[in-house]
């Protein structure tokens, strides 16, 4: 009976290490998205905005890219040529935008192998006093390392559009 209760508590104690350190991995995982949604959809500051007023791809830029996004995105230059990263920065500068994150929520779709994560942002754009929030959605895939490996199905042309505007 003794030994029993031992190894119940060796098997609880075990579970319970596994499962935190699952819940840690996720909180992890949850925390390099949101910082790429913040970088994201927050701003142009004053520093890219001097970047931007150079040309298409000033030398600064990579530079503020590495900064901002080298320690979370696996291939931060196929991430840029494929449009995933400045797009909605680059648009509300070139049209006199600001852009503030105001709802982020992040989810992981379970039943996927890999980190596959779901997320919605409620961005808000202003320009001359006038405030509106679009909401842009997407998946993002991450590697064992937490970096993000690859984002799928980014859905923001509504906003797109209107930065456009």
């Amino acid at each position: 009976m003794k030994k029993i209760r031992v190894w119940s508590i060796v098997a609880l104690l075990f579970s319970s290490i596994f499962i935190g350190g699952c819940s840690q991995a996720s909180d992890e995982n949850t925390a390099t998205i949101q910082t790429y949604l913040e970088h994201e959809f927050t701003g142009p500051n004053e520093e890219l905005s001097n970047i931007l007023d150079q040309g298409l791809h000033p030398p600064e830029l990579d530079s503020y890219l590495e900064e901002r996004y080298g320690d979370i995105i696996v291939d931060l230059e196929s991430m840029v040529n494929r449009n995933y990263v400045l797009v909605f920065l680059r648009d509300a500068h070139l049209n006199g935008y600001q852009l503030h994150p105001k709802n982020i929520t992040i989810k992981k779709i379970e039943g996927t192998e890999n980190n596959v994560y779901d997320y919605e942002v409620e961005v808000e754009y202003s320009k001359d006093e006038q405030t509106n929030i679009a909401t842009v959605t997407g998946k993002i895939n991450l590697d064992d390392n937490r970096k993000i490996l690859m984002i799928r199905k980014m859905d923001g042309l509504g906003l797109l559009e209107e930065l456009r505007n």
